[in-house]
């Protein structure tokens, strides 16, 4: 009798662990809708390259297929990955090659899980609009708010 105890007060915890991951999974997949639609309604027309001076500067995936790159601390660029490519937002580092300093769409490559992926599309995004429009709309709802 007290093993069939033990055995549902493990499954009863199981079962709650399930739910809370699948809670948390869904809440990561709106935050990252999120960001990407944030970031993909200031991207503007699609580019052939960028300068790429320091390898260093920041990456950071935003959906499945897109990351963004910061060249420097106000320039921003949306790179689309073309399939088959594993899913960036899972993938624990990215890397990004670029030919004498210039990141190219069509010949460069995002590496996710050590895995080459071609750049399809690279899309500045205006940066400082983005951030303008976010302070306005703070404000906006602060003074709003009762």
């Amino acid at each position: 009798m007290k093993h069939s105890y033990g055995l549902r007060i493990l499954c009863l915890l199981a079962g709650v662990a399930l739910l809370t991951s699948c809670s948390t999974t869904r809440g990561l997949m709106q935050a990252d809708a999120a960001e990407h639609a944030r970031f993909n309604a200031y991207a503007g027309k699609p580019i052939t390259e960028f300068r790429w001076i320091t390898p260093g500067h920041r990456r950071a995936a935003i959906w499945t297929n897109q990351l963004i790159a910061w060249a420097n601390i106000n320039t921003v660029y949306l790179i689309t990955v073309a399939p088959p490519c594993p899913d960036l937002l899972t993938a624990p580092t990215l890397g990004l090659s670029s030919i004498q300093g210039w990141v190219q769409a069509r010949t460069s490559y995002v590496y996710a899980q050590g895995e080459p992926c071609r750049i399809a599309t690279i899309q500045p995004v205006h940066y400082l609009r983005m951030l303008r429009a976010e302070r306005k709309g703070g404000a906006m709802k602060a003074a709003a708010a009762p």
